[in-house]
C-alpha cells in the first residue's frame, strides 16, 4: 500500500477561518481577503532574517570560491527556483553556469505538471549526477511542505557529497528540518492559505521573497551593485540600455557629460558591462586598463573608485608635494607625458597615439590619464601618489587635431574634469603646435612657424601678442586621405606601393632588385613568394585576436627603413628627396599665405622623422637652401619636455594662466 501522508500537521493545509465564505462574498471583498492575508507574509519572513543572513554569507563564500548554487524543487517551488536562477545573469552579469535550477520532472514541468515527479527520489539523484554535483557547490532545497521526497533526496545526496545545504520550507517543524541534511534551515510559517493547500499563494510569495534575499544578498556581497544601483546589469534591450546610461551618469556625476551616442559607444567597447563603462568614464581609462582595475579590486566597483581618492595622513590633510608641472604632447605616433619639479626631479611616460582626429575623445582621454599616472610613477617624490594626489602648479595638454572647433568644445571640459582634483584652475588645452610655439618662442617676442614632420605633416604660423601666441595660418595637415605629403605615412605608403608593384611584376627575385624591397620584407617579417602581396596587406589589417592595430602607424613605421636604405637604394633616395621637397613647400605656402616675415620670425621643426639624424640634417639643409631666411631655427625632438620646461619657469614666476 502507498504511504499514508498526514497533511493535517502542515500549517499550509489547514482551513483559514478568514476565507471560509470566500466563494459567496463580492469580488471586491474576495480581493480584500486575499490582500489582507498577503500582508502577513512580510512579518513571517521578518522572523527568519537571521537565518537568511547566515545563508547569504555561506552562499557568498561558495560563489567566491568558484562553486555553484543549485536550486531544487517541485511544482511551484521548483518554478520559483528556476525563475530566481534565470534572473541573475541579465541582472547582475552572473555566470549562468554558477546558478543552476532543477525542477522535478525536468523542463516540461515548468509549463505542465508531471505526475509523480515530486515523489521520484531516484530521479533526484540522477538529476544531480547529470550536472556533476561537487563538494564545492551549495544546494538550496525548496519545498513549501518541507517534505517533498524529490527535494529531500537532493538534500541528502548533497550533504553526503559535503556540499553546503540550505532548506526553505513554509511549515515548522518539517521533515526537512528534522532530517539532519540541512546546514541552514529557513522556516517561514505563513499559515493556512486563503484557498486551502494552495501554496502558490502566501507560501509561494514568501518563498519568492526569501529566494530574492538570498540571491540578491549574494550578488551585493560579490560587488555587483554600487550603492543600490545594479552596475553589473547587461544592457541587452532598450529599457536596460537607458537604465545603463542613467546609472553611468548617476555614478560618474560631473565627469560624465557624454551624449547617449557617446555612452552607447563606450558600452559597446565594454561589451555591455555597465560597471566597466563606469570605470572607463569616471577614471578616463581604456577598457583594458579599467578591466584590470576591477580585477585588482575583485570586481567591487566601490573599491576601484575609493582607491582613486587621494591618500590622507592621520590628520586628514593631503600630503604635500614639491612644486611640479605636467606637459602632455599627444600626436599621431605617440602620447608623451613629462613632469618636472622645482627640486630637479622628472617623470616621463610614453603611450599610444593621441590624435583626436583619428582617435575617439574617450580613447584620447584614457591615454592622457594613463601616461600621466605612469609619469607620476617615475618621478621619485611623486611615485607613491596617484593622479588625484598631486597638486600640479601647471598643466598643459597639447593634442594633434584639437584646433577643430567642435573637437575643442567637446574635449576641453572633459580634460578639465580629468584634472579637476589636481589642478582645476591651471589646465591649458590646445593644439600641440600652439604648445610648441609658445614654449619655443618663449619671451623672445618673435613670431613662430612650426613645421611637423612626423606621422603626418603640417606647418602652422603663430603671431606673438601681448596675451600669448595666436594662430594666424596653416598649410597642410589634411590627414592621410587628402594630404600628409612628405610625412612618415607618405614615405611608408610610397615605399609599400613600390614593393607591391614589384611583387605583382614578379620582380622580387631578380638580380636588379632595388635594396629597398628586401629591407621592407625583413621589416614586415614577410617571406618573398607568391603570397607576398597578401602578406603585406595582412600586416595592415586588424589582428584576429582583437588587439587594436593602427594601419596608419604601421605604414608610417616603414619610413625608418626608407631613410636607412637611401644610401644604397635609388628608390628610397627619391622618396626621401620628395618628402623633403614637400616639407619645404609647406613652409613656403605658409609664409606666402600668412605674410609672416621670415627674417624676423623663428622656425621650429619637430616630428618623429627627425629622430633619424640623416633625415634631420637633410631637412635642415633644405630649409636653409629655400631662402626663407628665418631669423633662427630650432629642431625639437621632445616637444613635451620643452613645454614642461616652459611651464616650470612660469610656475616659478607666478601662477599659470588658463
Amino acid at each position: 500500500m502507498p504511504e499514508v501522508i498526514d497533511l493535517k500537521i502542515l500549517q499550509s493545509e489547514g482551513r483559514n477561518p478568514k476565507s471560509l465564505n470566500i466563494d459567496v462574498v463580492s469580488t471586491a471583498e474576495l480581493c480584500r481577503i486575499i490582500n489582507d492575508e498577503d500582508q502577513t507574509v512580510a512579518g513571517a519572513v521578518q522572523k527568519c532574517l537571521p537565518s537568511i543572513a547566515r545563508a547569504v554569507d555561506a552562499l557568498t563564500a561558495v560563489v567566491q570560491s568558484g562553486g555553484r548554487v543549485i536550486y531544487v524543487g517541485a511544482g511551484t517551488s521548483g518554478r520559483l527556483g528556476v525563475l530566481d536562477a534565470s534572473e541573475l545573469p541579465p541582472t547582475y552579469s552572473a555566470d549562468p553556469s554558477q546558478f543552476v535550477a532543477l525542477i522535478a520532472g525536468g523542463d516540461r514541468a515548468l509549463r505542465h505538471a508531471q505526475e509523480g515527479a515530486e515523489d521520484d527520489v531516484d530521479q533526484a539523484i540522477r538529476d544531480l549526477q547529470a550536472i556533476n554535483l561537487q563538494r564545492c557547490d551549495a544546494l538550496i532545497g525548496i519545498a513549501a511542505s518541507g517534505r517533498t521526497p524529490y527535494v529531500l533526496s537532493c538534500l541528502k545526496h548533497a550533504k553526503a557529497k559535503g556540499c553546503i545545504t540550505i532548506g526553505v520550507a513554509c511549515s515548522s517543524p518539517s521533515a526537512m528540518s528534522n532530517g539532519g541534511d540541512v546546514d541552514f534551515m529557513i522556516e517561514v510559517v505563513t499559515g493556512a492559505e486563503v484557498v486551502t493547500g494552495s501554496t502558490r499563494m502566501k507560501a509561494g510569495t514568501a518563498t519568492k521573497i526569501i529566494l530574492n534575499m538570498l540571491s540578491t544578498g549574494v550578488q551585493i556581497r560579490m560587488g555587483k551593485t554600487y550603492g543600490n544601483m545594479m552596475v553589473d546589469v547587461k544592457s541587452t534591450n532598450l529599457k536596460l540600455q537607458q537604465r545603463a546610461r542613467n546609472i553611468i551618469r548617476e555614478v560618474c556625476g560631473p565627469t560624465c557629460s557624454a551624449s547617449d551616442t557617446t555612452l552607447d559607444g563606450i558600452l559597446a567597447e565594454s561589451r555591455g558591462s555597465v560597471k566597466l563603462a563606469i570605470v572607463m568614464v569616471h577614471l578616463h581609462l581604456t577598457a583594458g586598463v579599467a578591466q584590470q582595475r576591477l580585477e585588482d579590486a575583485n570586481g567591487i566597483l566601490a573599491d576601484v573608485l575609493r582607491r582613486s581618492q587621494p591618500p590622507r595622513d592621520t590628520t586628514g590633510v593631503v600630503k604635500p608635494s614639491p612644486r611640479s608641472v605636467l606637459c602632455i604632447d599627444g600626436g599621431g605616433s605617440k602620447c608623451a607625458a613629462y613632469i618636472l619639479t622645482d627640486n630637479g626631479e622628472s617623470g616621463t611616460a610614453v603611450g599610444p597615439p593621441c590624435n583626436v582626429t583619428t582617435s575617439s575623445l574617450q580613447e584620447a582621454l584614457a591615454t592622457i590619464r594613463e601616461v600621466t599616472e605612469e609619469a607620476i610613477g617615475t618621478c621619485p617624490s611623486l611615485q607613491a601618489q596617484t593622479l588625484d594626489d598631486v597638486s600640479f602648479d601647471g598643466i598643459w595638454v597639447g593634442l594633434a587635431g584639437f584646433d577643430r572647433p567642435r573637437v575643442a568644445t567637446a574635449l576641453r571640459p572633459m580634460v578639465e574634469a580629468l584634472f579637476q582634483a589636481t589642478c582645476p584652475a591651471r589646465v591649458k588645452v590646445t593644439n600641440d603646435l600652439e604648445l610648441l610655439a609658445t614654449a619655443a618662442g618663449g619671451a623672445s617676442g618673435k613670431d613662430v612657424c612650426v613645421l611637423i614632420a612626423g606621422t603626418g605633416s603640417i606647418a602652422m604660423a603663430f603671431r606673438s601678442t601681448s596675451t600669448g601666441y595666436v594662430k594666424v595660418g596653416r598649410a597642410g595637415g589634411w590627414g592621410p586621405l587628402l594630404g600628409d605629403d612628405g610625412s612618415g605615412f607618405d614615405i611608408g605608403r610610397r615605399a609599400l606601393r613600390y614593393v607591391l608593384d614589384s611583387c605583382e611584376a614578379n620582380a622580387v627575385s631578380t638580380e636588379s632588385e632595388d635594396s629597398l624591397v628586401p629591407a621592407v620584407f625583413d621589416h614586415l617579417g614577410i617571406v618573398k613568394g607568391p603570397e607576398a602581396v597578401q602578406g603585406i596587406l595582412n600586416c595592415l589589417l586588424p589582428s584576429s585576436d582583437g588587439r587594436k592595430l593602427d594601419a596608419r602607424q604601421r605604414v608610417a613605421d616603414v619610413a625608418r627603413i626608407v631613410v636607412e636604405q637611401q644610401s644604397s637604394s635609388e628608390i628610397a633616395a627619391n622618396i626621401i628627396a620628395g618628402s623633403i621637397a614637400c616639407m619645404t613647400q609647406l613652409l613656403k605656402r605658409l609664409a606666402e599665405a600668412t605674410a609672416i616675415d621670415a627674417p624676423t620670425s623663428k622656425l621650429v621643426i619637430t616630428g618623429g622623422l627627425l629622430n633619424a639624424p640623416t633625415f634631420q640634417n637633410q631637412l635642415e639643409q633644405a630649409v636653409l637652401a629655400s631662402r626663407l631666411d628665418f631669423s633662427s631655427s630650432e629642431t625639437v625632438l621632445k616637444p613635451g619636455l620643452v613645454g614642461a620646461q616652459h611651464l616650470l619657469q612660469e610656475a616659478r614666476n607666478g601662477p599659470c594662466s588658463t
